[in-house]
């Protein structure tokens, strides 16, 4: 934990470090009845990386979901709820200056300070080498991560919350913690084990 700048410059003492889940590209219905379950477990946030249909929106605004729309990050706008937008790359080169979303990613540190103001969460990776992505990879060491990280806070007032992506696990996750991330995201690992509630538990577990 740490007083860290959100992208609205206000202050927040004792951050709490941020646990964001991904979907996968195609949800199951075991996969959607356990997401209450991933928040009441102590799931920050939840990026649902899919396209926008019927269907999902209905999914999105059923009774089951409601509590969470808050924490429930999407690609695609929608008509109605209090979701988060989750800015693609393509989405984010053509917005205007003025517009602003919840959450971005980035493969490049550099870009994380000038998003500040627009974003409040900004993933960054590969981190490690990825769980979903077999032979992707990180180009540097988590060492150099955190000298970079250092590097930034030092040289910025203001900055959007920068979560950790690709290959966290329960053995990685004081890793990222450590290197001055302010959170970390999971895909693979939340998701190719049998019980992602308990995996969600156990990487909360091993942190500060």
């Amino acid at each position: 934990m740490r007083t860290e700048a959100h992208g609205n410059g206000s202050k927040t003492a004792c951050m709490t470090f941020q646990l964001v889940g991904i979907t996968p590209d195609v949800v199951s219905e075991a996969q959607w009845a356990i997401v209450p379950d991933l928040f009441a477990a102590g799931l920050s946030y939840l990026y649902v990386r899919q396209t926008a249909s019927e269907p999902l929106q209905q999914r999105l605004t059923d009774d089951a979901l409601k509590p969470f729309q808050s924490k429930l990050l999407l690609p695609f706008a929608m008509p109605v709820g209090d979701f988060g937008r989750h800015w693609k790359e393509v989405d984010r080169i053509a917005a205007s200056p003025g517009e602003r979303a919840f959450a971005t990613s980035v493969h490049a540190l550099t870009d994380w300070p000038t998003l500040a103001g627009r974003i409040e969460l900004v993933y960054y990776s590969p981190v490690f080498a990825s769980v979903s992505k077999p032979g992707y990879g990180p180009t540097m060491s988590i060492d150099e991560t955190a000298r970079q990280i250092r590097h930034i806070r030092q040289q910025a007032d203001e900055l959007p919350l920068l979560i950790g992506l690709g290959g966290v696990q329960a053995e990685t996750i004081r890793q990222v913690q450590d290197a001055g991330f302010d959170g970390a995201a999971v895909l693979g690992t939340l998701w190719q084990r049998s019980d992602p509630v308990a995996v969600v538990q156990k990487l909360l577990a091993k942190l500060t």
